[in-house]
C-alpha cells in the first residue's frame, strides 16, 4: 500500500492595515453646519408652525346674551368638564349680583344692569365626547351664552385660547382651564378687583387694555415638598428661563385663570404666535411691548386627576425642552424682527 500523504501549504492571511485619516476641514464645516441648521429648525419650528391662516374652527352660539366671557379650553374633558361648568355656572348664577356691581365699577358704569355670562367652550379636536357634552349641558342654560368653537384639528392649548378670545365678544374676557383648578369662587372676585385697581389711574373715556394673571406662586415651597425631585427641578429651571427669557415681572405664567379687557384681547392675540403650552410667556412679552398694564393676584388652586402632562419623566423633559425651545424662538423672533406687532 503506496502512503499517499497530503500536504497542506497553510499560507497566512495578509493582514491591511486600515489607517483612519481623521476628517478635513470641509467635512467637519459640513457637519457643523448640518447642525446648526438642525438647531435653527428645531427652535424656529413655532414660527413655521403659527402661518396666519392654519387655523380653521367652526363656531356655534348655542344660547344668547353675554358681557363677561369665559374662554374655556377643552381637549378631550368628556368626564372633568361637566364638573367644572356646573360648579362655574352655579357660582356665575348665584352671584350675579355681587358680580356685577364689581363689573359696573371696573367699566366705569354707575348702573350697568344685570351682568349676562357668555361660556366659550373651545374644542381642540377632542377624540371623545366632548363636543357632545357641551351641546347637553347648553340645554340647562337660559339668558345667557354658551359658544362651542370646534377646531378642525387639534392646534395645541395656545391656539385654542387665541381662538376662543378672538371669537368672543365680552368686554371682560376670563380664560379658564377645563379642570377647574382654580377655584372661581375665589379667582374671579380676586382678578376683577385686581382689575379695577389697575384701571383707576387710567382714568380714560374708553376702556383701556390690560391683563391680571391668577398665580400659584405662593405655592410653590409646599408644592415643592409633595412633588417629586423631577417635578420641582423643571418647576425651578422653567421660572428661571421665563425671568431671564422673557420676563420677571411675572412670576406664574401658567396658571390658567387670567383676565383681560377688551383692548387686551384684540391687541395680544390677534398677535400672538405660539401654540403650545408655553403661549403665555408670549403674552406677557407682547404686553410689555405694547405697554400693556399687567397684574398678578394669588389665587387657590389644586392638582386635579387627569392633566394632559401626566406622564412619564422622559415625557415631562421633552414638554419641557418644548417650552423652552418655544421661549428661545420668542426671544429670536421678536429680537431679529420676523414676528411684528399689529
Amino acid at each position: 500500500m503506496r502512503l499517499l500523504s497530503i500536504v497542506l501549504v497553510v499560507q497566512p492571511c495578509s493582514s491591511h492595515v486600515l489607517s483612519l485619516e481623521p476628517p478635513s476641514t470641509v467635512q467637519i464645516t459640513f457637519l457643523f453646519s448640518v447642525a446648526i441648521l438642525i438647531a435653527l429648525c428645531y427652535v424656529f419650528y413655532p414660527a413655521y408652525k403659527s402661518i396666519e391662516g392654519s387655523l380653521s374652527c367652526n363656531v356655534v352660539v348655542l344660547t344668547g346674551g353675554n358681557t363677561l366671557s369665559l374662554i374655556i379650553p377643552a381637549y378631550n374633558e368628556e368626564e372633568r368638564l361637566p364638573v367644572m361648568m356646573k360648579a362655574t355656572l352655579d357660582y356665575l348664577m348665584s352671584s350675579r349680583n355681587m358680580l356685577s356691581e364689581l363689573f359696573n365699577k371696573i367699566l366705569g358704569a354707575s348702573k350697568g344692569g344685570a351682568l349676562k355670562y357668555e361660556l366659550v367652550v373651545v374644542d381642540d379636536g377632542s377624540k371623545d365626547n366632548t363636543i357632545g357634552v357641551v351641546k347637553e349641558y347648553a340645554k340647562k342654560v337660559t339668558g345667557d351664552t354658551i359658544k362651542l368653537v370646534s377646531m378642525a384639528r387639534n392646534s395645541g392649548k395656545g391656539a385654542a385660547v387665541m381662538t376662543g378670545m378672538l371669537h368672543s365678544s365680552g368686554q371682560l374676557c376670563l380664560m379658564i382651564d377645563a379642570d377647574g383648578a382654580t377655584d372661581i369662587t375665589d379667582g374671579l372676585v380676586k382678578v376683577m378687583k385686581e382689575m379695577e385697581v389697575i384701571l383707576q389711574p387710567l382714568n380714560n373715556n374708553s376702556l383701556p387694555a390690560a391683563a391680571v394673571f391668577g398665580s400659584r406662586a405662593h405655592l410653590e415651597e409646599s408644592s415643592g415638598a409633595t412633588r417629586s425631585k423631577v417635578r420641582t427641578f423643571l418647576m425651578h429651571a422653567f421660572h428661571f428661563f421665563v425671568k431671564n427669557l422673557c420676563s420677571a415681572q411675572i412670576k406664574d405664567t401658567q396658571c390658567g385663570f387670567k383676565l383681560f379687557t377688551r383692548p387686551a384681547v384684540v391687541k395680544l392675540f390677534s398677535n400672538l404666535h405660539l401654540r403650545r403650552w408655553a403661549f403665555d410667556t408670549e403674552i406677557v412679552v407682547i404686553a410689555e411691548k405694547l405697554n400693556i398694564p399687567l397684574g398678578e393676584v394669588a389665587v387657590v388652586w389644586h392638582e386635579v386627576d387627569g392633566s394632559k402632562l401626566d406622564g412619564s419623566k422622559l415625557q415631562l423633559a421633552l414638554v419641557s425642552l418644548g417650552m423652552l425651545r418655544d421661549m428661545i424662538c420668542v426671544r429670536a423672533c421678536y429680537f431679529l424682527n420676523i414676528w411684528k406687532l399689529k
